[in-house]
């Protein structure tokens, strides 16, 4: 009597004896297994990503980022532009400014904690009309939230990526690691222009700068006060 056929790989034996493949018995058994334990109408979906490239989702980040940080929207982005025909600020465009330091941050962000940062964005769009209101939501939410929260803070003003899992740590006398996002992020820390500073090894400032004092910029009596970061309102 002759052998049966071998079967491809995941695929059934129609030889003799209605034999199946190894890998397709193996297959089946791990499906119903997954089935039985989750439960067949508790099954998971993909869930949403948000994309770099869509400018609604970029908008979202820049209004939750705002929220955040207190830093003015149009810091964050300065090309970015209403767009007359559709005053939503989730419809306005972005921009792509010459640095674009918030695409490195949205990609970091979305490569590392993608389900987090997605509810993030969702905050920000249910209630992008009011900052305190993002706030306030973000608060209310589970650690993965509230600790991916405190790391953009901190990557926007240090250019540095704090895992949200190292923050959520009791505080200790070490250090929290961090790892610096690009070479475009080292230098455009908000630290260094709220301080009138700059990152070791780099400087856009005019050469002497070093020989006049610092200008205060909260200080209303300083002529040459530049515009603050802090709004209370969109732009």
């Amino acid at each position: 009597m002759s052998a049966p056929k071998p079967s491809a790989p995941g695929e059934a034996n129609d030889g003799q004896g209605g034999e199946v493949s190894r890998r397709a018995m193996l297959s089946g058994a791990a499906a119903t297994t997954a089935v039985v334990a989750v439960g067949a109408g508790e099954m998971p979906v993909y869930a949403r990503t948000a994309s770099v490239n869509s400018s609604e989702d970029m908008m979202a980040f820049l209004v939750l980022s705002q929220a955040l940080t207190g830093v003015d929207l149009r810091i964050l982005a300065p090309e970015f532009a209403k767009r007359k025909d559709k005053p939503d600020i989730l419809d306005a465009d972005p921009g792509t400014d010459p640095i674009n330091v918030k695409n490195d941050y949205f990609n970091w962000i979305n490569a590392y904690a993608a389900p987090a940062f997605e509810r993030l964005l969702q905050i920000a769009r249910d209630h992008h009309q009011s900052l305190p209101d993002i706030v306030e939501n973000v608060k209310k939410g589970d650690n993965d939230i509230k600790f991916l929260a405190r790391s953009i803070v901190l990557l926007w003003y240090l250019g540095s990526w704090y895992k949200p899992e190292d923050l959520a740590k009791p505080p200790t006398d070490v250090p929290i690691p961090s790892q610096v996002v690009s070479a475009k992020a080292y230098t455009q820390g908000f630290v260094w222009q709220i301080a009138q500073a700059h990152p070791m090894g780099f400087s856009n400032l005019q050469f002497g700068y070093w020989s006049r004092e610092p200008v205060d910029p909260n200080d209303p009596n300083e002529k040459a006060s530049p515009p603050g970061f802090i709004t209370a309102t969109l732009p």
